[in-house]
């Protein structure tokens, strides 16, 4: 996590492998490093919405067990999630988009991200993230008051602890 290739593998898959078949959607979801480990980052990667398939072709889809040739094709949804810790549950931690909103939300911002996961998006001034995440001021409240609390619930008590040291 942190220097992979998933956004623009997802978006060249979608493009180039799956552009004509319309039961494709890509992926943006928070994942844990690994289970247990409370390191979440964003990551994508393709599902079928018919067959509930997953396609990865990322960097580190090699590193997922049933991958071949360092690609997932055709694995269930629901194994992949398993194998791969991805996040369904929460507020903006998981987002589908067809192949028509993700080129909206790339185009115009010329930049392919993890346009709608709250945790992701750190540079967002307050009225833009207010905006995108409706119910958190900025960034900061959302870490704090959601998403630390539901999932990173350790950097709560280091945070305590710093404040008792100072």
């Amino acid at each position: 996590m942190g220097a992979g290739n998933c956004y623009p593998a997802a978006w060249n898959a979608i493009h180039d492998k799956f552009p004509e078949e319309k039961d494709w959607v890509v992926v943006h979801a928070l994942r844990d490093i690994f289970k247990g480990g409370l390191h979440y980052g964003g990551h994508a990667f393709l599902k079928n919405t018919k067959t509930n398939k997953v396609f990865d072709d990322s960097i580190s889809a090699k590193y997922i067990d049933g991958s071949v040739d360092g690609v997932v094709d055709g694995m269930d949804f629901d194994e992949y999630v398993k194998k791969t810790h991805v996040v369904t549950e929460g507020k903006y931690v998981y987002k589908e988009y067809t192949i028509k909103e993700l080129n909206e939300w790339t185009f115009k911002d010329q930049v392919h991200e993890p346009f709608e996961l709250a945790k992701e998006q750190w540079m967002l001034s307050e009225e833009e993230f207010q905006k995108r995440f409706p119910g958190f001021e900025n960034h900061a409240d959302y870490i704090r008051n959601y998403y630390w609390p539901n999932f990173e619930p350790h950097w709560i008590e280091l945070e305590k602890m710093h404040e008792a040291a100072s």
